[in-house]
């Protein structure tokens, strides 16, 4: 990783440039108001390592761009109409991203998004939706667990409230085309998500679930199934022990 810090503290703020996996990827900052945050510059190598080490670096070089947001007024956190001080978006080759103060709440979110971002540089046509969400919420986690080792932080994660009456059979989870929006049931589209992804991660290994995310995010991906009892040979009980793993929320 490479850092070009502002040439004069002094002046107008100044974007700050990183570069990762020896410079296939570049990330500019562009700063809002204020210069670029020392906890954003902390935080950024490690969810970038995170996703990095997890999804591989795109096969071309690639530029993603950090748009940094001002705060929401007060007012509008106080009326709870900004429920996270840390807040990010992705769209193309850019992430706007208002950076809070919390930096494994910043990692959590980096790492979800960078997630998004490499994956559509690896493979353009995303992979099914749970998927897609599923893995996001995995390096997000993972990126969490990295940030707070060095400062002796413990992630704090509980499962959402009342996802209970919306928990999906693994069926039905695996055929959802469309995002949820009453709030119970993003949480409960989340929480098994990432369940499941991290259940196929834990049994298949790096680099065999890098395989699998290939072939699954492609125009016609083939069923969730088949590749999983074709080439790692699951059977019934295996699927019987993932829709177990989702179908109560601890």
């Amino acid at each position: 990783m490479m850092v070009c810090p502002p040439a004069d503290s002094s002046a107008a703020p100044m974007p700050v440039r990183m570069e990762f996996a020896n410079g296939q990827v570049v990330c500019q900052i562009l700063p809002s108001g204020t210069a670029v945050p020392d906890l954003l510059q902390t935080v950024l190598p490690v969810a970038m390592r995170t996703a990095l080490d997890e999804i591989g670096p795109p096969p071309q070089p690639a530029v993603l761009t950090i748009r940094l947001k001002k705060p929401p007024p007060f007012y509008k956190r106080a009326l709870l109409l900004v429920p996270s001080d840390v807040l990010a978006t992705q769209e193309g080759d850019e992430i706007r991203l208002q950076p809070g103060r919390d930096p494994l709440k910043l990692a959590f979110r980096l790492g979800h998004e960078l997630s998004h971002w490499l994956l559509v540089k690896r493979h353009p046509a995303r992979p099914p939706l749970w998927l897609d969400e599923g893995l996001a919420n995995h390096l997000g986690a993972a990126a969490a667990e990295a940030a707070a080792r060095p400062l002796g932080q413990t992630v704090e994660r509980p499962v959402p409230n009342r996802i209970g009456p919306h928990l999906q059979p693994l069926d039905d989870l695996v055929a959802r085309r469309v995002y949820p929006r009453p709030p119970a049931e993003v949480g409960a589209f989340y929480w098994q998500a990432e369940t499941l992804v991290t259940a196929l991660r834990d049994k298949l290994g790096r680099d065999a679930f890098r395989e699998y995310l290939s072939l699954m995010a492609v125009p016609e991906p083939p069923g969730w199934e088949a590749p999983l009892r074709e080439r790692w040979y699951f059977n019934d009980a295996d699927f019987r022990w993932l829709a177990d793993r989702i179908a109560q929320a601890p």
